[in-house]
């Protein structure tokens, strides 16, 4: 057998080990033997004609015996969307998109405010100045959504809206912050999701960046088209 291995299975399983790519580690190489190689059912000719790529794509497409169990307070409904045509003489065609679930942002908005971390919420827009200690020269920073002139504007328009009949509470603005990315859903495979995810802008953008700051939240899942 090839110095310094015992023999020949060895050395094709650290040659490989060492090759490509790093991130097979000693540890997961151990396991590949231990948990595949050496097990009672393992047979090397039931790999004959293996292929990755079919082999996660059938899993894939399996879809298991389990569905995906949604809260109470989630809901599904049909998607419509209008696809331009590529004349501007022809109309829009609307192409259904079934399956989104979503948690309804009355429901999200609710949620936030009545946990406590609504205690650290800015409810009230308002102008961020610095000032020069050497001659005094102001200026405004706009570093959060709720020092923005626009937020500003929308709380003075708001103001001066009619307030629900024997309403007293304060009006304020709820900043949504919308953001997608696909996930994956396994560590084999290609199975991936599109959550949608919420941030509210009254919480400064520090709190948004903690990792443990529990300030993301899930509202809905998109349908891949």
């Amino acid at each position: 057998p090839p110095y310094p291995f015992s023999n020949i299975a060895v050395y094709h399983l650290v040659t490989w080990m060492n090759s490509g790519s790093h991130h097979k580690f000693e540890a997961e190489v151990s396991c590949l033997v231990k948990d595949v190689i050496q097990a009672d059912d393992f047979n090397s000719r039931d790999l004959d004609g293996f292929s990755v790529r079919k082999s996660l794509h059938a899993l894939d497409a399996s879809g298991g015996d389990e569905t995906v169990t949604f809260l109470d307070n989630w809901l599904e409904t049909n998607i419509t969307l209008n696809i331009p045509m590529k004349s501007t003489d022809n109309p829009l065609k609307l192409y259904s998109v079934p399956g989104f679930h979503y948690w309804p942002l009355v429901g999200v908005i609710h949620s936030a405010f009545t946990d406590i971390q609504a205690n650290a919420f800015h409810l009230l827009p308002f102008k961020h100045l610095w000032r020069d200690p050497l001659d005094g020269y102001q200026e405004w920073l706009f570093d959060e959504l709720y020092t923005s002139d626009s937020w500003l504007k929308a709380q003075d328009n708001l103001q001066r809206q009619s307030r629900e009949p024997s309403c007293s509470l304060e009006c304020i603005i709820a900043g949504l912050m919308f953001f997608s990315d696909a996930t994956h859903l396994a560590a084999f495979g290609t199975a991936k999701a599109w959550p949608l995810y919420l941030y509210f802008g009254n919480l400064t953008k520090y709190a948004h960046s903690a990792l443990k700051s529990g300030a993301c939240n899930l509202v809905g899942f998109l349908p891949s088209v």
